[in-house]
């Protein structure tokens, strides 16, 4: 059958999809199982109220329920011995339910909390579409049924920008699916032709010497390069598709001296090259590596490089054969989608997803007199301004926001969107009032945002503060909050520092900015 333009057999299809899913699968079910029992503690121990309200038994319900789903999947693929079709059955059920149990969850927290901004379901969609090995129309199925339901129940809480983001990001997703669908069929249907064409030499020449019609025969089979490694000699030979990428000769002598002293190649690449020469000298079957290879315009690229090993009739193996095939458009193609995944579509900066989990990680990297300062924007009466002068007037506005925010950060400083109007910016420093000088200016630089010439009356307030390592980042963005609260309280248009340790404020006397006791 054909996938994606690709001749693959079901059955193969069907053999290393299961293969690839048993890992995925088994990891996280044992992930899950760790994760769930602290959750369950949590409630019953550390909540304070236990199960006494309904709130924490519905979480914990939430939490038992994917407990002893991850447990009874363990026990049905470890203890059962089940057909390949069976059990990849059972691998796509897995994958519909952890899908499901993630759109469920989000959409009761959301409704309990109103952390409307907080889609951590995007994080089990990119898994979902990234990991699982799966049709096309089980994938699209999926995504567009969670879709559905994530939309459909929380409708009413979402601005038209959200929704659209979310949108987006569901598309995104769906394009990683069929990316990394592409590169397995691409996967599969490569080995078995390095496996045919193996067979067929074995078949056709007993002197274990390629033909120049048989060797172009191979070549001709693809625009990658091929090669014929001969282990006894040490040398290899490329197809002439090499030197339009390297600046090096069709054939190489004494190939693993070449490569251990060669300076344009790095010891790792030495490393996995050494490897993936001596699993040919064992014959341990098909070998697929993606190497980062210095060419000859002086730029590096990425490679994906397949191999196997051809025997004698004694079965001992004689040469290694393969082709290396450019992957470097690949590579950045998946870097972009990576790269879109992290951001805000609608301002360019980062979700509230990364930008927590930036502050989270480098909390634990501060070096010694570093502080993590935190400021967090929020606009003043920023439903008035949709609802006078409409939704685009508001888009407009809060891309405004972030621009001057982006462009006027401190040197290291990360901007993030972590609700409708509300933005974070995080910066690791030993002078924690760079930041705070920064979050003075944008107060007055936000003021100046026009809509269409007019003045409309664009206003924020900020909250400020600052933590060293000892600090959980949950700490440090409570104090900015519960300075963002007392700002907004006390008049607006301003911004207010809580005391973390970080000292005072050098310029005490400015009227605008006050000192939160």
């Amino acid at each position: 059958m054909t996938y994606l333009g690709f001749r693959v057999k079901k059955e193969e299809f069907l053999k290393k999809s299961v293969a690839a899913n048993r890992i995925i699968l088994r990891l996280c079910a044992i992930f899950v199982l760790i994760i769930e029992c602290v959750n369950m503690m949590r409630v019953l121990f550390l909540s304070g109220a236990g199960l006494g309200t309904l709130n924490n038994r519905i979480y914990f319900g939430f939490y038992l329920l994917y407990f002893i789903f991850g447990t009874l999947f363990l026990m049905l693929d470890v203890c059962f011995k089940l057909s390949e079709k069976t059990r990849n059955l059972v691998y796509m059920a897995t994958g519909s339910a952890f899908l499901l149990w993630h759109t469920l969850f989000n959409v009761y927290d959301i409704y309990r909390s109103d952390a409307v901004g907080n889609f951590t379901i995007i994080t089990a969609v990119v898994a979902f579409s990234s990991l699982f090995i799966m049709r096309p129309v089980y994938a699209m199925s999926n995504l567009a049924a969670n879709y559905l339901i994530f939309v459909f129940f929380l409708q009413s809480r979402f601005s038209s920008g959200e929704v659209i983001n979310f949108t987006i990001t569901i598309l995104l997703c769906a394009v990683i699916y069929f990316v990394r669908y592409r590169h397995f069929c691409i996967e599969v249907s490569q080995e078995n032709r390095l496996n045919d064409v193996q067979y067929q030499l074995s078949e056709t020449r007993r002197s274990l010497q390629l033909s120049v019609e048989q060797y172009e025969l191979i070549r001709e089979m693809g625009s990658s390069v091929m090669f014929e490694w001969d282990i006894n000699k040490d040398i290899i030979r490329f197809s002439k598709e090499w030197t339009k990428w390297f600046d090096t000769s069709e054939e190489i002598v004494h190939l693993e001296k070449y490569i251990k002293n060669s300076d344009k190649l790095s010891d790792e690449i030495k490393e996995v090259l050494f490897r993936c020469m001596q699993n040919i000298r064992n014959d341990a079957g098909f070998q697929k590596q993606e190497l980062f290879l210095p060419m000859k315009t002086g730029k590096n690229g990425w490679f994906e490089l397949h191999a196997v090993a051809q025997t004698d009739a004694q079965g001992k193996p004689v040469y290694g054969l393969g082709m290396l095939s450019d992957i470097t458009e690949r590579n950045e193609k998946l870097h972009r989608l990576e790269r879109d995944i992290r951001r805000d579509l609608s301002t360019g900066v980062f979700n509230k997803a990364e930008i927590e989990r930036y502050g989270e990680q480098k909390l634990k990297e501060l070096r010694k007199g570093e502080m993590l300062a935190a400021l967090i924007l929020d606009m003043d009466d920023f439903k008035d301004i949709n609802d006078h002068y409409g939704h685009p007037a508001g888009d407009y506005v809060l891309k405004n926001v972030a621009d001057i925010m982006f462009e006027k950060a401190p040197m290291g400083a990360r901007v993030g969107r972590i609700g409708g109007d509300e933005f974070l910016v995080l910066l690791a420093t030993d002078n924690v009032w760079v930041l705070y000088n920064y979050g003075k200016e944008l107060v007055e630089e936000v003021s100046k945002i026009k809509w269409q010439g007019k003045d409309i009356g664009v206003s924020c307030s900020i909250g400020f503060s600052a933590a060293n390592e000892k600090t959980n980042y949950q700490e440090l963005y409570r104090n900015a909050d519960d300075a963002l609260y007392h700002a907004k309280q006390s008049g607006k248009r301003q911004i207010l520092n809580y005391n973390a340790g970080a000292g005072r404020p050098p310029e005490e006397t400015d009227t605008a900015v006050r000192q939160k006791n």
